[in-house]
Formats: structure tokens, sequence, C-alpha cells
């Protein structure tokens, strides 16, 4: 279990509060003790949700899985501190392998807009598949804060996978598809790519407009779980439902608005495999990431954020059910290995092999 170094720059109790006179976006909470009991009026909500903007506040308070996630949270964080301490030359040693996203992401190495601004943003993907296993199955070597934090990673991710599923399952009953269906598409033992993310992003280098940390982007898997303390997500005020490729930009006219940090709630929002497999009933909402504003952005900004994603080998092709209309079956020969891969060299990644 990591222990909190003396002089942590992650000290969420004595961040300044989320300023008042900026624009944000109204979200709705559900409670997941609520969604575990099989709330119908809470899985009434969900759906609707998801049939709109995509994203909500998840309250965790109430049930186990839910104590999981916060005090999880926390303790990757400092994980992520040691890592992130560690020398370039360390830290590189961990970069992507060829067609995979799991390892290291420098600072700058991808692409904000069309003119080709970099990010500021680096982190850390820790995939699901290596974690869950004994260490002599695993893909890839990791640095050693994280494989001495391995059972709080299996445990995190276990937990993450199965509010996910329990989210999706919701949304398969009402959508008239076999619960069978999502379950069978994101199988947790099933090569895939669910991952955790360790994200810091720096201080705000001057008041003025601040730079992007993560671009204008969709999420390329299923459902995604945010966790986060300061300020610095926005969401594009207008939702589209195209699970394709695009500029990076939003395809609709709008605004970004930010999304407030609720203590004690994650944040949950479908990704375009929810749009592709249900023929765009579902809504992936685009968003980015820039530094905190007013006094939070004197701070670095660090989240933690779970992916579930479909299995390797799942074939791209929407579900069938009551609730799905038929439809171009866009991108119907790609694997979902293939298709995030495709869809992460959109978003501006750079694969130097």
């Amino acid at each position: 279990m990591p222990h909190k170094e003396e002089h942590s720059e992650f000290t969420p109790n004595q961040y300044p509060p989320f300023p008042d006179n900026v624009p944000t976006v109204e979200l709705q909470t559900i409670s997941l003790a609520k969604l575990l009991n099989s709330d119908a009026a809470e899985q009434d909500r969900v759906f609707d949700i998801c049939k709109g903007r995509g994203f909500f506040y998840l309250e965790l308070g109430g049930c186990d899985a839910g104590e999981v996630i916060l005090r999880g949270a926390d303790d990757i964080v400092l994980v992520g501190e040691e890592v992130f301490k560690l020398p370039v030359d360390e830290k590189m040693k961990y970069k992507p392998a060829q067609q995979s996203l799991f390892g290291y992401k420098f600072a700058g190495s991808s692409v904000t807009d069309k003119t080709g601004t970099p990010d500021t943003a680096e982190f850390f993907n820790i995939s699901k598949n290596d974690m869950i296993v004994p260490d002599n199955q695993m893909s890839r070597s990791w640095p050693a804060p994280v494989l001495d934090a391995k059972p709080l990673f299996s445990a995190y991710m276990k937990t993450a996978h199965d509010i996910g599923m329990r989210i999706l399952g919701v949304l398969a009953e009402k959508l008239g598809v076999d619960h069978t269906e999502f379950a069978t598409r994101h199988r947790i033992a099933e090569s895939s790519g669910d991952h955790v993310r360790i994200t810091r992003g720096p201080p705000r280098a001057s008041e003025e407009m601040p730079e992007i940390q993560t671009p204008s982007h969709t999420d390329f898997g299923t459902i995604t779980i945010l966790m986060n303390w300061l300020g610095g997500l926005q969401v594009w005020s207008e939702s589209a439902r195209k699970a394709q490729l695009s500029d990076g930009q939003p395809d609709i006219p709008g605004e970004w608005l930010w999304v407030r940090p609720k203590r004690g709630c994650a944040i949950i929002n479908l990704g375009d495999a929810a749009v592709k497999f249900t023929n765009g009933v579902l809504c992936s909402g685009r968003h980015r990431v820039v530094p905190s504003p007013g006094a939070q952005g004197k701070w670095p900004r660090y989240s933690i954020v779970y992916f579930v994603r479909p299995e390797d080998k799942c074939g791209m092709k929407q579900l069938r059910g009551a609730g799905i209309p038929d439809g171009p079956e866009e991108g119907e020969g790609l694997t979902a290995k293939e298709w995030i891969f495709e869809q992460a060299k959109g978003l501006g990644n750079k694969f130097d092999n």
C-alpha cells in the first residue's frame, strides 16, 4: 500500500473551492447503492441520462463497492506520484509497445488542435489484464511502484469494472437487449483495452486562457468511471451521436461548460462503443481537460479513470433489441482492438513504432 509522501503535492483537503463565476453544466446525481438494490426509479433515470448527455455523477456512499472506489482512488494517486517522480529516462522505458495504449505517455505526445499544439499532461495507463493475473502472466514490465501496489489495482479494477457492467446491464434491459449481450462483450478475464489511467496535469502557467491538457474527444470505450478532486473537465454543451472519427473538434455548435467536482462522487460517461452498439440511441459526450479554474489552477491536477472497453476480439457490430433501430454498420469488419487503436490515432496520439 502506498504511503503519503511528506511533501506530497496531492492535498485535496487544502484545495480551494471551485469558483462560482464560470459556466458549468448541470449533471444529475445517481446513487450507486440504489442501482445495486435494483431501484426502478433510479434505473429509469440512468437510461434517460444516457440517451441525453451521457454524463452523470455517481454517488458512491452507502455501499461497499463505492467505498472501494473512494479509498482506492486516493491511494492510486499516491502511486502515480511515485511514478511521475521517476527520472524521465526511467519513465520512457514504459512507453506503449506497438499498437498498445498501455504504459507512459509524456506531456506533448498528443496534439490538441489542427495546428499541432502539444498537450501538457502526462499519464500512465495500467492494464487491467496485467493487474488481475500472477506476475508471470503479465504482458509487459511495470515500474516498481505499480507492482508494489498490484493488490490495490486489482481490487479497484474489479470493482470499477463491476460498477460499469451494472450500469450497462440497466441500459441493456431498457433497450430490450438480452442482458448477456453486454456481458459477453466485456468479460473481465478476457484481453481488452480496459485500464486505469493516472493523469497529472501541471498547474496553470498564467491566468490567461489555459493550455489544453487533454484535447477535445469522445471516449473510445463503452463506459468510463472518473475520480477527480479539482476542476478541469469540460463538456461540450451539445451532444453528438456518431461513433466515428472526427478532426477532434465538436461537430455541432455549442460551448464548453465546466464540470464541478462533487465530493463523494465519481463522474460517469459513456463512450463511442456504447453509441456504436446501440446505433446512436445512447450518447457519448464530447469533453476535454484544461487546467483548473481560478485559485484551483495553482495545484497540479490528478485524476484516476477506469475505462471499460470491449474485449479485443469483439466485433464492433450493433446489438439487436426492440429499442435499437437498424442502421448502416460502419466499421463492421473491425475488432474492438483495431477500432480503438484507430480512434486513438485520430485523437492525435503519436506512435513511434
